[in-house]
């Protein structure tokens, strides 16, 4: 287990972060540009020293203030893939995976027998001979993670690992590395500030603002229960924050928020403050008030539309502020433009709600 506890005073605030990460598990930490994501990875590296804290791998300690113990970056078995991938263009595959081997002292006959094996293992042998201008975006990257496993590292570090892939490769390279870090089987820390890639890999997600964890938790948890509104925006959670009042005699429980309310299934919590959260795909939008007994029903204007392949997430401005997610199809049979009138519905039974 990956053990992080440091603080580390940057330019514009300080850094303050904490977590575990277990073996064979990727915990993705996210956030916006500029928020203490790479200096964390930098950190564990032993790139950047912390000012105060401690960081240890299982038992043993990487990096400790109060103790005195500093080990160096070349010996804290960590691999790391950079954002670029960083290859070698002089280089062919097979150097470019041996180079941490050979400067670990490994003879050349070791370290071509250790880059073949890795490189078999994702995949890649037929490669080892290319050189990296040769290679496509998810060649590049899967050179990239050999070499950063090659050395037998215990730590696998990703820094924005799909960030330089144009967005169809993107699409097509994330779950090949989905697979391949389940196949190598190492703890991974992975930085991105697209929530999709967070969704995707993170067995954890760490939520990171100026230099701040506003929530870490399990992918489930950070869906269906994002503590802020910044969590939410990431994950892309519909995401409010009222408070319950229960209808006398039984009746149906509110949850205000503002002037508006929504009906909602909470029978396990009391009046008082609570958190809403419903997912895009459980708004649905139409031309007319739906002729239900539906009562969260809420009437707004079409602020965007983003189309995403098959779907469509649709921005809407009303009274309560949502997304919804929908068929394309939809979207071209309703003929839907911003700027229109719709009528935005979602079921009692969707929506969370939490403290």
């Amino acid at each position: 287990m990956l053990s992080v506890r440091v603080r580390k005073q940057l330019r514009e605030f300080p850094l303050a972060i904490a977590f575990e990460a277990r073996p064979a598990e990727t915990l993705v930490i996210i956030g916006p540009s500029g928020c203490g994501k790479t200096t964390t990875l930098n950190l564990i590296a032993g790139l950047v020293e912390p000012d105060e804290g401690r960081i240890a791998l299982g038992d043993r300690c990487l990096w400790d203030r109060a103790a005195q113990i500093n080990v160096p970056a070349e010996k804290r078995q960590v691999g790391y893939v950079f954002q670029d991938f960083a290859l070698f263009p002089h280089m062919t595959v097979a150097d470019n995976v041996m180079y941490g081997l050979r400067c670990r002292g490994a003879s050349r006959a070791r370290a071509l027998e250790r880059a073949g094996e890795v490189l078999d293992l994702l995949g890649i042998g037929d490669l080892r001979h290319r050189r990296p201008a040769a290679l496509s975006g998810g060649e590049r990257q899967r050179v990239a993670l050999a070499r950063a496993i090659a050395c037998d590292a215990e730590i696998l570090l990703l820094d924005e690992p799909l960030g330089s892939l144009d967005a169809q490769t993107r699409n097509r390279v994330r779950g090949e590395l989905h697979r391949m870090l389940r196949l190598v089987g190492q703890i991974a820390i992975m930085v991105t500030h697209d929530y999709i890639d967070a969704l995707t890999f993170g067995d954890q997600i760490c939520v990171l603002d100026r230099g701040h964890v506003l929530q870490i938790g399990s992918r489930d948890e950070l869906l269906r229960r994002p503590k802020s509104q910044f969590v939410a925006e990431l994950t892309g959670v519909n995401f409010f924050a009222g408070r319950i009042e229960r209808g006398p005699d039984g009746g149906p429980t509110e949850v205000r928020v503002g002037d508006a309310c929504f009906h909602a299934v909470c029978d396990d919590l009391d009046d008082g403050e609570a958190m809403v959260a419903f997912f895009p795909s459980d708004v649905t939008i139409s031309r007319e008030r739906p002729a239900t007994s539906a009562r969260n029903v809420f009437r707004a204007h079409v602020r965007e539309i983003i189309h995403l392949g098959g779907k469509a997430r649709v921005a809407l401005d009303g009274s309560l502020p949502m997304c919804a997610e929908v068929a394309a199809d939809t979207i071209d049979a309703m003929g839907l433009a911003q700027g229109d009138v719709v009528y935005a519905s979602v079921k009692a039974s969707a929506i969370k709600t939490y403290r």
